[in-house]
């Protein structure tokens, strides 16, 4: 398998694990449980992608 898509779905593992940890104690009810956690998801996911975006950039300008 290619490094990016092992990457890309170790980002979407650590997402989902950390999204339901966010809403697994919350009292709302399902449905809204279930809209919590997809913006939990994508708002992680996004985060996720951006640091390792600016990880490969700050390596890719700074090193020789």
């Amino acid at each position: 398998m290619s490094v990016a898509i092992i990457a890309l779905l170790l980002v979407m593992l650590i997402s989902t694990l950390c999204g339901w940890w966010m809403i697994r104690r919350k009292t709302q009810d399902t449905p809204v449980k279930i809209m919590m956690f997809i913006g939990y998801f994508w708002l992680l996911t996004f985060l996720q992608l951006f640091l390792l975006a600016a990880y490969y950039f700050i390596g890719q300008r700074f090193s020789p």
